[in-house]
């Protein structure tokens, strides 16, 4: 009885020793991944116009997301307010702001194209997204999810747009956008971009990032390789936002989404696009008389 007792204890004693074994070695593991996702560094490209109301929203969602730095290219009319005077003086030591006008950049690939060209080997990855477009990382944060090693050889990471509907808004008002507009979402095929650091000749066509064919590993949002022929191509399929996608809250309320169409994209508004735009609008929207008086007031046209 005796040594069947002491050889109980030693093996208890064998199997504490191990699970404290066991137990340091994943702390030490722990510790070294949370400091390997500590010390990446992340940046964010944006080009806005006319997005005033929203830049300090956009600016706080990114830092507390886990971004480092934030870049913006200001399109802004010369007779309108300065984006730099909009954001919040407590968010300016990680804010850079451009004059796009006065750098001669005059569209999106162009100051997306600039701004990495200008901090590529300043960060470890750059997001390249519009003030309208909200990254959300599921179950985790940004740096975890791009230190993930799914991620080890992807140069570009493509994630899929889903869009916020209009939630039946016909005017503005100043709720923070996730107040505005919930879910359910709708899923596109569209994607935006999540660009490695420290690859020289970059080239930025909007939506997507190109270099040299020896190196230009594009995965998807789990981390899947993507080939494609085209340099600048816009959509990817499968849909996948099964770690990450992108919430586009492309019109908002119905009003903003007239302002938006009057305003343009720049050197090619015409009246095509005047009168395309409500069909996009409409294809993620609900259609009511309200909706489309105002529009057609508003942007004077015919909606049949």
């Amino acid at each position: 009885m005796i040594k069947i007792y002491l050889k109980h204890k030693w093996t208890k004693f064998k199997l504490l020793f191990i699970y404290l074994v066991i137990s340091n070695s994943i702390n030490k593991l722990d510790k070294k991944i949370n400091k390997r996702k500590n010390n990446i560094k992340t940046a964010l490209c944006t080009m806005a116009r006319e997005e005033n109301l929203y830049i300090n929203e956009f600016i706080e969602y990114y830092l507390k997301l886990g971004v480092d730095h934030i870049f913006i290219y200001d399109d802004n009319q010369n007779n309108t307010e300065k984006i730099i005077d909009a954001v919040n003086k407590k968010f300016i030591i990680n804010v850079t702001v451009y004059e796009a006008k006065k750098f001669n950049i005059e569209n999106q690939s162009f100051a997306f194209t600039e701004c990495y060209k200008n901090n590529y080997n300043k960060f470890d990855w750059f997001l390249m997204l519009d003030i309208d477009e909200f990254l959300f990382i599921v179950n985790n944060t940004l740096k975890g999810y791009l230190t993930n090693k799914r991620f080890n050889k992807c140069d570009f990471i493509k994630i899929n747009w889903v869009y916020a509907t209009d939630n039946d808004l016909i005017y503005y008002d100043p709720r923070p956008v996730f107040e505005r507009f919930k879910p359910p979402y709708i899923k596109s095929e569209f994607v935006k971009s999540i660009v490695r650091g420290n690859i020289v000749g970059l080239k930025y066509m909007v939506h997507s990032p190109y270099i040299s064919p020896k190196r230009n590993i594009t995965c998807n949002n789990i981390g899947k390789k993507i080939y494609y022929k085209k340099m600048n191509f816009e959509n990817i399929r499968p849909i996948n936002i099964k770690l990450a996608y992108i919430i586009h809250f492309s019109e908002k309320s119905t009003e903003e989404f007239v302002k938006k169409v009057k305003r343009g994209y720049k050197n090619w508004i015409t009246t095509k696009f005047v009168n395309d735009k409500p069909k996009v609008y409409f294809s993620h929207n609900k259609v009511t008389l309200e909706k489309i008086n105002y529009i057609e007031k508003e942007l004077n046209i015919s909606l049949i």
